[in-house]
């Protein structure tokens, strides 16, 4: 910011007259620069800075401190005057008759008649906006540590020991957004779905609600939508919006940690989502006026630096500090006034300053318990009360490095009957393919694609014939086809249409998924197995029953079998 002699050099006579008689300083009428040289070197004296701080009161010097320790010492005008009050502006002519210095409206105008507080124009986050500023030069010389009014070191409620916060009820984050993602670009890869926004989404929701894995959130599917689109992963072509080959490709064959590095970061950067348009309890009216939605997700994650790395905090109270600290922080200007929101209940509207926390205050909350723990950034506590970060988001912040282990792969399952389980720590490029020669079977884990005559005849139209489907098959199942299929396909091929299928499948059960997890840490006993069906349920080959039946009796397993 500006320093002392080029504030008080666009001063006017009256106004220099009235700081130097605070600082006992007599100007003689003359040339107002050699005054506000006069003046300034009077303020510059360390003595003088002193003498005149110690005067002040303690509400004074804790506003002032509060300017003093911001970056630059300087605070939007706006929030200040929130804080500390108002500084009327007035030309000569209005100061002369009514004599504001003599009887200040506010803690805010007593500093600013005092000389330690000047009001100026600069760029801010939002634009250009009026600040209220202490000349660099004169916060050198002023002793702020003679007060015990310390804003600057105070700790900040979020911060807490280890294990200060401990939730009854703890929502981890998952992982599943990348799985819904591969969902999403599956149908848009074999369904005509178009771009128009409402349409696309309306869609979206109508058609894959059931083949969520995650929750069926309207805010969750935009958020799939505006990432495929943001991150180039699909887009619109003569009015329908379809995968981008190449860029989906890419991201479909990633690690699942790359996959989701690539859609938090595609979110912390994105303009086609709007968080605000979002939250919960709000009903925006789209009137022509807009919010920058990246101004919110900067100001979570420069906050988040001050959360505890590893244990739980409070959500709240770290919103109540943004809240303290920059409350400003989506509004240009501190504009409070042309955003057209109303309370989606009620219907009132919501406007003002005294509106913050049903506005400001919920986008934030929206975006630490929704898109955060939705991306698997955040685990959740007590309904979203407390929150932890992941590894993920630890990453995100720049705290760590983003972690990338090596993922195994298991391979899809192909059942006698036609049915293919495709697990979640299958490549999620292989069940992208999967979903585009068979019918989808309800969620489950693992999930369930079936081949069939409809099936295929929708295969054919993309140009799949049997023999890439027969290649395709035995590549991802490595090579374990049962020749079932393999008829099912020549039937198919011959002009034949489907019948009924059906088969036996047995599943193994455990006791206790300790059981289980032994049994398929076993070498041994895991080649006769399939997919998991849950954590003490997994599909048994086919015809490999006896086989696993005498090795687990082998291992010293005792088994029973079902009438």
């Amino acid at each position: 910011m500006q320093s002392l002699l080029s504030t008080l050099a666009d001063y006017d006579p009256g106004l220099l007259a009235i700081i130097a008689h605070r600082w006992d300083v007599d100007l003689e009428a003359g040339d107002p620069r050699d005054a506000a040289e006069r003046l300034s070197g009077v303020m510059l004296d360390p003595a003088r800075a002193a003498a005149e701080w110690n005067r002040l009161a303690d509400n004074e010097r804790g506003a002032l401190q509060t300017v003093l320790g911001t970056p630059g010492h300087r605070m939007a005008e706006a929030q200040f005057s929130r804080l500390f009050g108002e500084i009327r502006q007035m030309g000569p002519g209005r100061r002369e008759r009514e004599k504001p210095h003599l009887n200040p409206v506010s803690v805010a105008e007593t500093l600013y008649f005092r000389g330690l507080l000047a009001v100026g124009f600069g760029q801010g986050r939002t634009g250009r906006q009026a600040f209220v500023y202490v000349p660099t030069d004169l916060a050198a010389v002023l002793p702020v540590h003679e007060t015990g009014y310390d804003l600057v070191d105070e700790e900040p409620v979020a911060r807490t020991s280890t294990g200060a916060f401990e939730p009854d009820a703890v929502f981890p984050a998952t992982t599943m957004l990348v799985d819904d993602m591969t969902t999403l670009l599956s149908y848009l890869r074999i369904e005509q779905v178009p771009s128009e926004r409402d349409e696309l989404l309306g869609q979206v929701n109508d058609a894959l609600t059931p083949y969520w894995l995650g929750e069926p959130d309207r805010g969750r599917v935009a958020l799939l939508v505006s990432l495929a689109g943001s991150m180039g992963l699909a887009a619109s072509e003569e009015g329908i919006f379809r995968p981008v080959p190449s860029h989906a490709r890419h991201w479909l064959e990633q690690s699942r940690p790359r996959q989701v590095r690539a859609l938090a970061e595609a979110w912390r950067d994105s303009t086609l989502f709007n968080d605000l348009w979002h939250t919960p309890g709000l009903q925006i009216e789209d009137t022509g006026w807009r919010n920058d939605p990246l101004l919110a997700r900067q100001t979570i994650l420069t906050f988040l630096e001050m959360v505890p790395p590893e244990d739980w905090w409070p959500r709240d109270e770290l919103i109540a500090i943004v809240h303290e600290e920059e409350p400003d922080f989506q509004r240009p200007a501190a504009d409070y006034d042309s955003w057209y929101i109303r309370d989606a209940q009620t219907g009132a509207p919501l406007r003002g300053f005294e509106n913050w926390e049903q506005v400001d205050g919920a986008v934030l909350r929206f975006i630490l318990t929704g898109p955060m723990h939705w991306l698997g950034l955040l685990d959740l506590g007590d309904e979203g009360t407390l929150c932890r970060l992941t590894v993920y988001g630890r990453a995100l912040g720049g705290e760590t490095e983003w972690p990338d282990p090596p993922e195994e792969s298991e391979p899809p399952v192909i059942q006698p009957d036609g049915a293919i389980l495709v697990g979640r720590t299958c490549n999620r490029y292989e069940r992208f393919q999967v979903a585009r020669i068979t019918e989808w079977g309800p969620v489950d884990a693992p999930y369930i694609y079936t081949l069939s005559g409809a099936a295929f005849q929708h295969a054919q139209q993309q140009g799949i014939d049997a023999d890439a489907i027969r290649a395709f098959l035995r590549r991802i199942s490595e090579d374990n086809v049962p020749e079932s299929v393999y008829r099912l396909l020549d039937r198919w091929t011959q002009g034949g249409s489907a019948s009924v299928w059906m088969t036996r499948t047995v599943i193994l059960r455990a006791k206790t998924e300790e059981d289980l997890q032994l049994i398929l840490d076993t070498p041994e006993l895991r080649r006769y197995l399939g997919a998991r069906l849950g954590p003490k349920a997994v599909l048994v080959r086919a015809d490999q029953e006896q086989e696993l039946a005498h090795a687990i009796q082998d291992h010293g397993i005792s088994i029973a079998f079902d009438d």
